[in-house]
């Protein structure tokens, strides 16, 4: 009898031995899990603090883009503001040349020079000597291709014997420096060392003699 509750007390004690080592062994594979979970929860952490790190560089990197674009638009900004200023004053001073000062001048082609000649009257007024002469007859005819924006030139002729002559020039876009007698609108072949009675191209049906005084074209003067 003593021997079957022995037996009965050893079978209880190794039951018991074999819950207590599953337990053991369970308690082991959860901690083990537990175990796993962590490196993953820490290498997760790793992961996280490095995306932070490079999300703080690249925002870093964003502020200093941003300052130096701040930067560079102030820069464009006193460009702009320069700019204007000096628009501003080349539309000023655009508006004084064409309407402070009532003309702007061109040169004209041929066609507008002969045009201009037989339009304008100073042809047709009297030469006088002492009131109205070859140098009247060039100033108005300079003065009033001026009013019409026509570039006109003054040109002042040397003779030998102190004398001289004035007459009017243009330079054509088309025939380059014309020389025109004003008094007649008749067009001037001008040349150094060469008679000035010989050197207007005559209208049709017109000829000159040779004048008493020696008119031979020492020099001469353009002046615009």
């Amino acid at each position: 009898m003593k021997w079957l509750i022995l037996v009965t007390i050893l079978l209880g004690l190794a039951g018991g031995l074999l819950i207590l080592r599953q337990d053991i062994l369970d308690t082991r594979d959860t901690l083990a899990w537990a175990q796993s979970q962590l490196l993953q929860a820490e290498t997760d952490l790793q992961s996280t603090q490095a995306n932070l790190m490079a999300t703080e560089a690249a925002w870093a990197e964003t502020r200093r883009n941003l300052a130096a674009a701040e930067i560079a638009l102030e820069t464009v900004g006193g460009q702009a503001n320069s700019l204007e200023v000096a628009l501003g004053n080349l539309e000023v001073n655009y508006d004084r040349l064409v309407t402070g000062y009532g003309y702007v001048y061109r040169d004209p082609t041929y066609e507008m020079v002969t045009t201009f000649l037989a339009d304008d009257n100073t042809s047709a007024r009297s030469y006088d000597i002492d009131s109205y002469k070859c140098t009247d007859f060039s100033a108005d005819v300079k003065a009033n291709a001026s009013e019409e924006g026509i570039r006109c030139a003054y040109v002042n002729i040397d003779y030998p014997d102190g004398n001289g002559h004035a007459i009017v020039a243009f330079n054509t876009t088309d025939e380059g420096l014309v020389f025109f007698e004003p008094q007649t609108d008749e067009e001037v072949n001008l040349r150094v060392n060469r008679r000035f009675y010989e050197s207007v191209i005559p209208r049709s049906g017109y000829y000159y003699l040779e004048p008493e005084h020696d008119d031979t074209v020492l020099r001469f003067t353009v002046i615009w």
